[in-house]
């Protein structure tokens, strides 16, 4: 006890604390307590912010579905309006066409009635373009009407943005020197009018620049003009004729070497392409018109080349090189090559390596380069490490030139003309070789690619209805085939790697064309209704993006070809089918059984069973249709006299889904498409 504290204190204070019990402990006295509480406190907080960003997550992707399905919806209206603007586009060119077809018409009627050398009367009057204002103005009318039309057409081409065709690409350029080109023509035929008004007399220059030179400037060929305006006449191209005193057709002694006695001039620039394509077809294919038949061609001398132009051997390696020298041979295999020395390598190296999946085949396909001029890395590899093959060098005795002025006709078609068909008639003719493959020097082969020749070879040989044998399918995409084992008939030649037999060769020969062969084969005056067979998997793959061609096609279809891997035994594959009745009437069963659609959401997806019975078809009209539905279901949109890319009597054939589907594209009774070979013989067709 303190001391200064009494008994008495000390009690009461005891006292009190008994009372009172001991002491209360606050709620820090507990610290598990404390972290209990942060713990939770932290995890409420966590649970707060991860559900707000999850909530704010799925507000933008909410928000992104939105604005997918926005611009989904706007790239549909814009595809339904380029489609619009590629139907304006056509109609617009029809419309042009028929326009240069009635100003041609004028002018023809007025050359005939200057060539009648009619006098006016007071009983009758024989109006022409010279003297009556009247046809000026109509001619000048229809000229600017189609100028308007020109332009539109340019316009609504951009505005559809899509990519060019073979005709868009000459036409509409990206730099527009085609349609500056048409408007300088149009430019000189107004002035050269305007002078015909004034002088009354109508003289025709063979080139735009010659027409942009007015005849006030005197000289040579302003008396040239003058002579030919007063006594000349048309012929059948409507070029100007001179004629002699005694009546007949030819040159005075005066106007030797003046070259406006003969003028090869074209009606207008859509005349001129009309006059070597014809309205049917495009600006690198002749169509089925009369303008585009061969025996117009051969008639006037036009387009065949001449064998004074084919070339000569230059420097070459062809010691036992001839059919005689190698009795084993099957077919000559060519490589045209030129200057991808790069390229011819790759080539090389396929070609040896497809050349040893099979024994012999070293001696039944010999191989030879041939190299068109004279590229020094091209020809130090044919030499050096390509000694293996037979080489040979094509070379030029004069620079070819071009028929017309126009962009699109370009030298270098000339000279691959030219090479090919000198390189077929060394192999033909000189070394004796009974069928020859073909190949370019960007092309890799498939490992049975020989062993599909020699089978395929024997069915051309066996049936004259066979045009040719192809690697190639023009619609050989990943998505688009499936059975390497599927061989088909094309009325379309693919080319791409092809052999043909001696027999064609004799035949295309002598009308061999001057440019652009390729086309010029799928003629059906050269065709003939004949068909090519052709792999559903290509047998070759196209790399070469740098060529002539600039690439045109490889960057929308070639790259995506699927080339065939599987090492097929040819000689135990059965291709009866291939007969041309048997082939035609299992066209005919699948047309019967197949579905009719008309979009390829239509397409049903079955199991790889029932694949065979998935069959469906596609009806177009016309050409027009046909491209239609073809970029819609994204096979190749090109026709050519008469015949789709890859079609058999207008009937394309393509798989869906792997394989699991099977489309066709069908011609209604109305498409015009090209006479069969059956209907070339006079037996009856495969029907609609």
């Amino acid at each position: 006890m303190h001391p200064a504290m009494d008994q008495r204190d000390w009690e009461r204070r005891a006292r009190s604390k008994h009372r009172a019990g001991p002491p209360a402990r606050g709620p820090w006295r507990h610290l598990h307590a404390l972290w209990l509480a942060v713990i939770v406190a932290v995890v409420v907080l966590l649970q707060g912010a991860t559900y707000a960003r999850i909530h704010a997550r799925s507000s933008r992707i909410q928000s992104a579905d939105e604005e997918i399905a926005r611009r989904a919806e706007a790239i549909r209206a814009m595809l339904v309006k380029q489609e619009d603007l590629r139907e304006q586009v056509a109609q617009l060119r029809e419309v042009v066409v028929r326009m240069d077809a009635a100003v041609v018409d004028t002018l023809e009627r007025g050359a005939a009635a200057r060539k009648s050398n009619a006098k006016p009367t007071a009983a009758t009057t024989t109006p022409t373009l010279a003297s009556d204002p009247s046809s000026s103005s109509s001619v000048a009318s229809l000229r600017e009407r189609q100028r308007i039309l020109m332009d539109r057409a340019a316009l609504a081409n951009r505005l559809a943005g899509v990519a060019p065709t073979d005709a868009d690409e000459a036409f509409f350029d990206a730099n527009d020197a085609a349609l500056r080109e048409m408007r300088e023509e149009r430019a000189a035929y107004a002035r050269r009018e305007a002078a015909e008004a004034a002088a009354g007399k109508m003289v025709w220059s063979k080139s735009v620049n010659d027409a942009m030179a007015s005849p006030k400037t005197g000289g040579s060929r302003a008396r040239a003009a003058k002579r030919a305006s007063s006594s000349s006449t048309w012929d059948d191209e409507d070029r100007v004729v001179r004629k002699r005193p005694g009546g007949g057709e030819g040159s005075d002694d005066d106007a030797a070497g003046d070259d406006t006695a003969f003028d090869p001039a074209p009606k207008s620039l859509f005349a001129s392409y009309l006059g070597r394509y014809g309205a049917g077809g495009s600006f690198l294919t002749p169509s089925a018109s009369k303008a585009g038949r061969l025996s117009d061609a051969q008639t006037n001398g036009i387009g065949v080349l001449e064998d004074s132009a084919l070339g000569r051997m230059g420097a070459s390696r062809l010691r036992r090189a001839s059919a005689a020298d190698n009795p084993d041979a099957y077919a000559a295999v060519v490589i045209m090559a030129c200057d991808r020395a790069d390229y011819l390598e790759r080539t090389v190296a396929s070609v040896r390596a497809a050349l040893g999946e099979r024994p012999g085949d070293v001696d039944k396909f010999p191989v030879f380069i041939s190299q068109d001029g004279r590229h020094k890395a091209t020809r130090a590899y044919a030499e050096g490490e390509a000694k293996d093959f037979h080489w040979m060098q094509h070379l030029e005795d004069r620079p070819p030139t071009t028929r017309t002025r126009f962009r699109w006709d370009r030298v270098a078609y000339y000279r691959i003309a030219a090479h090919y068909k000198w390189a077929m008639k060394t192999l033909f003719d000189d070394l004796g070789y009974e069928r020859v493959i073909v190949l370019e020097d960007d092309m890799e082969l498939s490992p049975d690619f020989f062993g599909y020749f020699e089978a395929a070879g024997k069915v051309m040989d066996a049936d004259p209805s066979v045009y040719a044998v192809s690697s190639w399918n023009d619609n050989g995409q990943k998505i688009h085939v499936s059975d390497e084992r599927r061989l088909y008939r094309s009325d379309f030649f693919p080319g791409l790697g092809w052999m043909l037999h001696k027999a064609l060769w004799r035949e295309l020969a002598p009308k061999w064309p001057d440019s652009y062969w390729d086309d010029w084969m799928r003629l059906s005056d050269v065709r003939k209704g004949r068909e090519s067979i052709r792999p559903e998997v290509c047998r070759t793959f196209n790399f070469g993006e740098v060529g002539s061609s600039k690439g045109q096609f490889f960057r929308a279809y070639l790259r995506e070809i699927k080339p065939a891997s599987e090492r097929i035994d040819w000689d135990e594959e059965s291709l009866a089918y291939l007969d041309g009745k048997a082939y035609e009437d299992r066209v005919r069963q699948s047309l019967a059984s197949a579905t009719i659609i008309d979009s390829p959401t239509q397409v049903r997806l079955v199991p790889p069973e029932n694949a065979a019975a998935n069959v469906y078809k596609v009806i177009y009209a016309s050409e027009r249709d046909f491209n239609r539905l073809a970029k819609r279901f994204g096979v190749f949109a090109e026709w050519k006299d008469g015949v789709p890319r890859a079609g058999y009597r207008g009937v394309v054939t393509f798989k869906m889904y792997q394989g699991r589907a099977t489309v066709m594209l069908v011609p209604a009774p109305s498409a015009a498409v090209a006479k069969t070979y059956a209907q070339w013989t006079g037996t009856q067709g495969l029907e609609e």
